[in-house]
């Protein structure tokens, strides 16, 4: 499905320089001045605003699909398909991101935590950026997927060369290309190794799902490595901004500090106030169906409408003092996870990411704070590419 070739001049620019540089300021005048707001970027789309419109629109999948627009030619389930083929998807994939099962995998990640603390917790200092919230995301994936630890690496760099390939900065089809046809050979031989060797199905996710079927639905290999194509994406990328975003507040706001050294208790509260505020992944689209309109905007039926979560996230109508860093915040109704039936399905192993660093560098030091200028990735994004802290441990 693709949009109605409608001209209409452009309302607003994710990557004009003010709004990159002071995002809530360009979304609370969003909210107040265009809350349906037509942007040029990404071929054309709607930028909505407002709590209430995001996740009435996130929870209306017969109104508004999430297949409009494979980025790479070939839908990516469960993220790029809709009901009835999304509930299929993601009834094969849940057991596997179950929070039980999530949580097995705590001792590692603890485990990588530490490793990978302890050379900067001997300096001193160090740019944890580099050294812990890039690496930990690709490690545990690599960890769930049954991969080598050693490869993390190369995954991380082909993603985040891909990412900055998409976005406004980048825009170059070329290495975007080179990029995805790296990621999919990777896939489809990792798929084909688990059908010639499959593993316990009651622990790895490819010998577990692929062949599973409904009846009008099947997970073939094509298919398994479309799924397995997405995961090696969406399953580290965010999670790094997640993690580096919750160190700089926590370096950055002393106060927040004590009280989170103070009342431990408070971290996985305190997290999701960190997610709320500096949302990693700015927003998320989805395709109208048919003709609407929304706040006297008239949407046509194949337009993109981008969901912007971090917009949502600051809504004042929906949030009291929301640009405050509340650490005890409840209830916290945050969108950073999605609505609907497409919400994150990696949410509990997200969350156990963050709060694991959280709680060893707390525990290993006796305080943080800032060592240097820290440098923010991009728009979409959102996240900390340079993280330099100095570590106290005495």
């Amino acid at each position: 499905m693709t949009g109605t070739a409608v001209s209409r001049p452009a309302e607003w620019d994710p990557y004009e320089p003010d709004t990159a540089a002071d995002p809530p300021a360009s979304f609370a005048n969003l909210r107040d001045r265009c809350s349906v707001a037509w942007a040029e970027r990404m071929g054309g789309f709607w930028a909505v605003s407002r709590y209430d419109d995001i996740v009435s629109i996130a929870r209306a999948s017969e109104r508004f699909n999430n297949s409009g627009g494979p980025q790479f030619g070939t839908a990516r389930p469960p993220l790029e398909v809709d009901r009835p083929e999304h509930t299929f998807y993601r009834r094969a994939l849940q057991p596997y991101f179950a929070k039980a099962r999530v949580e097995q995998l705590e001792p590692a990640v603890r485990g990588f935590v530490a490793e990978m603390l302890e050379p900067s917790l001997s300096a001193g200092e160090a740019d944890l950026a580099e050294t812990l919230t890039y690496p930990l995301p690709a490690r545990t994936l690599c960890l769930w997927l049954g991969l080598p630890d050693e490869e993390w690496a190369g995954l991380k760099a082909i993603s985040e060369e891909l990412f900055l390939a998409e976005e406004g900065r980048g825009n170059d089809p070329a290495v975007r290309a080179r990029c995805n046809d790296a990621l999919y050979e990777y896939s489809r031989a990792l798929v084909r190794e688990r059908i010639e060797r499959p593993r316990d199905p009651e622990t790895d996710i490819i010998s577990g799902i692929f062949g599973a079927t409904d009846g009008a639905n099947e997970v073939t290999e094509a298919t398994c490595v479309e799924l397995i194509r997405l995961l090696l994406t969406a399953g580290h990328n965010s999670t790094t901004g997640g993690i580096g975003n919750s160190l700089l507040r926590i370096a950055a706001e002393p106060g927040i500090q004590a009280r989170l050294r103070a009342e431990p208790e408070l971290i996985p509260l305190a997290i999701e106030e960190f997610l709320r505020l500096e949302t990693p992944v700015q927003g998320m689209p989805r395709w109208a169906n048919d003709d609407l309109e929304l706040h006297g905007r008239r949407v046509e039926a194949g337009e993109q409408l981008m969901l912007m979560w971090a917009a949502a996230n600051r809504d004042p109508a929906h949030f009291s003092e929301p640009d405050r860093c509340l650490i005890d915040r409840s209830p916290n109704e945050h969108v950073t996870f999605g609505r609907g039936i497409h919400r994150c399905i990696g949410i509990d192993l997200a969350r156990l990411e963050i709060r694991v660093v959280v709680e060893e560098l707390l525990g290993r030091t006796s305080w943080v704070e800032l060592a240097g200028e820290p440098i923010r990735t991009t728009f979409i994004r959102q996240g900390v590419s340079y993280l330099p802290l100095r570590l106290v441990t005495t």
